[in-house]
């Protein structure tokens, strides 16, 4: 069933999914996403102070998928023929793994500034789950 994720954790999880909300460790001030469990830094479990970031960031790395994906994503690369898969270092620190948007995917570079932008993420037990992606900054 690849990477199943069920409705209700889906709707629990809304605000890192739709508003990148990250966490401030209140013992060394580093930044997590998402803002649970234990400190990426320090590693102590912490109750983070949580905000919403900018949304901006730099590509760390990145991976052009074009076949071989968990099931939920074989309609979209049906239609795009390819998706772009990043780790993004927001510009507060936090690091995640992104799916890219609006771009050519073989045309994102590690380096590359992005932008935080909802987009659908894919369809699941008949609910279209709509999430954070990223897409090259425009200049």
């Amino acid at each position: 069933m690849g990477a199943y994720t069920s409705v209700p954790t889906w709707w629990n999880h809304s605000d890192s999914r739709y508003r990148l909300v990250c966490g401030e460790c209140p013992e060394c001030g580093a930044v997590s996403f998402p803002p649970s469990g234990a400190c990426t830094d320090c590693h102590e479990r912490v109750e983070f102070e949580e905000f919403e970031p900018e949304g901006t960031g730099t590509v760390l790395s990145v991976t052009v998928i074009e076949g071989g994906a968990p099931p939920e994503f074989a309609s979209l690369l049906a239609t795009e023929d390819a998706i772009a898969v990043a780790v993004v270092e927001l510009d507060e620190g936090a690091r995640l793994p992104a799916m890219m948007a609006d771009c050519d995917p073989h045309a994102v570079a590690r380096g590359d500034r992005v932008e935080r932008v909802v987009r659908r993420i894919y369809e699941q037990e008949g609910v279209v789950r709509y999430g954070s992606k990223f897409r090259p900054v425009r200049e």
